[in-house]
């Protein structure tokens, strides 16, 4: 009796040691799914980027295309021969980026990019080629700058389907978040610039190369161009995260102020000038080409710059969320071979002693002139009851830490709000049922000049100052579903069923309260001030839409100035 009752024990002890790897297993089964799924996304993230690149690459090369035309549309007799055989060369390099383009679509399974690629953007070229060809085809002296005009033109429409590609790109990525979300906007803006600064002189090369007026519509499109370009180059450096502005960014990013704006456009000025005062164009078309051209370089080399940094971004993202993965599945395995070394060392060291020595107990019991049988009851009712509280008591235990560390995994250490962890989690439980984004609200919030802080007064005022700004929020923000600390200097506000004039409201009272905060210096007499610039949005078919949609606000509230809210 005593042995079948001592198995029965061992097999109880056995079940709950399994019950205990088994909730073991529960905890360490997800963080490990969660931290592939995070390399996977790391990995599409890189994907992503290296065909922004190439897309982008190739929608310069079809821009630049417009310059070895015009200069082939320009040349003198005994230069055209030359000029043309430097065009076709040029082609080729265009025809085979988009062969490579195109492959890497069909690699990568983005059909709908490959077929506009084929469909739009390769139909448009071949038609400005079509152009340009006809005007090589004419005779000298039949031959006027309308026709050269009208081939230039059709050189922008190709482009134009080249932008519209280019943007489709950035649409269709899945993953424009963290570090690497500003990039995508960066390439479209840099994209533009290069093709405004090829438009600036684009739009008088057919006249100034036949020494005729230029036309008023001419004149217009190229000052408003002008005016378009300096304004995508101040874009730039707003749009640029502060720490990702290095010393080689700052260097291009005035190279081409110096070298395209500051030089490039007032030779078109000096043109247009020329124009009004009707005086001879001091240069040729030919000329103009040459004297411009080098000058886009500096665009372009930026562009290329922070393309190459968004990969080495994407590519540090990728290795750090596959070091995560490597490393919870090491600890996993690591404490679960911990789990059943330990439940074996105690099966044959702790619970077979102690089971033995029950009975033992039992067996001496039973020389006594008393109730055996009761006694034997209640000693093993007793045994049990004892190791039924000390499971219980450990498994409580285990509860209240797991309650711990998943609050401590889910809150923001230094302010106290939530962090991305448990952004994750919000967001997945809205996933369940998408239609619940139609109705949230999104404040996101930044520091503004957060770095100089940093820079002036130290990190500790910079802890500060951003514990301020996060209880300053919490404060202002009583109805919130989520509060939280999104990045660095960066907060996000999600509030469910609240209309964009209320949250514009509350935005402005956060705004207002963080302007009115005086925070001290430590270990001196003085105080700073600070402010937020907050963009808001409300409402979109999924995550990822209402975030852009709220940080192209905050983007604009950065351009219009800072400490301004923009919905």
């Amino acid at each position: 009796m005593f042995n079948r009752r001592s198995e029965q024990i061992t097999k109880r002890l056995m079940l709950s040691m399994l019950i205990i790897i088994i909730s073991f297993l529960s905890i360490s089964i997800p963080l490990i799914i969660n931290s592939f799924f995070e390399y996977q996304k790391t990995q599409r993230t890189l994907m992503e980027i290296n065909s922004l690149s190439i897309v982008a690459d190739l929608a310069n090369k079809i821009s630049r295309e417009r310059g070895p035309s015009n200069v082939a549309m320009s040349s003198a007799a005994k230069d055209k021969q030359k000029n043309i055989q430097e065009l076709v060369k040029y082609r080729q390099t265009v025809d085979s980026q988009i062969e490579f383009t195109l492959n890497t679509f069909q690699r990568t399974g983005a059909t709908t990019l490959a077929d506009e690629l084929k469909l739009h953007v390769v139909p448009s070229l071949i038609q400005g080629r079509q152009a340009v060809d006809q005007y090589l085809s004419m005779q000298q002296n039949q031959r006027n700058a309308h026709d050269y005009d009208h081939a230039i033109q059709s050189m922008f429409s190709a482009w134009d389907q080249a932008y519209s590609l280019l943007k489709n790109v950035v649409m269709q990525a899945k993953n424009k978040q963290g570090d690497v979300a500003n990039y995508y906007t960066l390439t479209l803006v840099l994209a533009d610039l290069r093709d405004q600064a090829g438009r600036v002189a684009s739009n008088i090369m057919a006249y100034v190369s036949y020494q005729q007026p230029l036309p008023s519509n001419n004149i217009a499109q190229a000052l408003q161009t002008q005016k378009q370009v300096n304004y995508l180059w101040y874009l730039v450096n707003a749009i640029q995260f502060e720490n990702y502005k290095t010393p080689e960014f700052e260097q291009r990013y005035q190279l081409v102020k110096t070298q395209f704006i500051d030089q490039g456009i007032p030779i078109i000025i000096q043109l247009i000038d020329e124009n009004n005062r009707g005086v001879s164009y001091h240069l040729t078309g030919v000329e103009l080409s040459y004297a411009v051209s080098d000058k886009f370089s500096t665009v372009i080399d930026l562009q290329k710059y922070l393309l190459n940094q968004s990969i080495e971004v994407a590519q540090k993202q990728a290795f750090k969320a596959q070091q995560k993965l490597i490393l919870v599945s090491l600890i996993s395995m690591i404490s679960l071979f911990a789990a059943l070394f330990t439940m074996i060392y105690a099966q044959k060291r702790v619970f077979s002693p102690l089971i033995h020595a029950r009975d033992k107990i039992l067996e001496l019991i039973q020389h006594y002139d008393i109730d055996t049988e009761k006694e034997q009851k209640l000693m093993t009712s007793h045994s049990l009851n004892e190791a039924v509280d000390r499971l219980s008591n450990m498994l409580n235990q285990r509860a209240e830490f797991e309650f711990q560390l998943k609050n401590m995994a889910n809150t923001d250490s230094l302010t106290g709000v939530s962090n991305r962890l448990a952004l994750e989690n919000y967001l997945d439980t809205m996933a369940i049922n998408p239609s619940q984004f139609l109705q949230l609200g999104l404040i996101m919030v930044d520091i503004d000049n957060f770095k100089t802080v940093n820079d002036h007064y130290g990190h500790i005022v910079g802890d500060c100052v951003i514990e301020q700004v996060a209880n300053t929020v919490q404060r202002s923000v009583k109805n919130a579903d989520l509060i939280v600390r999104f990045g660095g200097d960066e907060f996000l506000v999600l509030v469910q069923g609240q209309p964009l004039a209320q949250l514009l409201t509350l935005a402005e009272q956060i705004r207002f309260a963080i302007a009115a905060l005086k925070i001290s210096i430590p270990d001196t007499d003085k105080s700073i001030h600070i402010s937020v610039s907050l963009g808001v949005a409300v409402g979109a078919s999924s995550w990822n839409e209402l975030f852009m949609q709220a940080d192209q606000s905050l983007f604009r509230a950065k351009a219009q100035g800072k400490n301004v809210v923009h919905g």
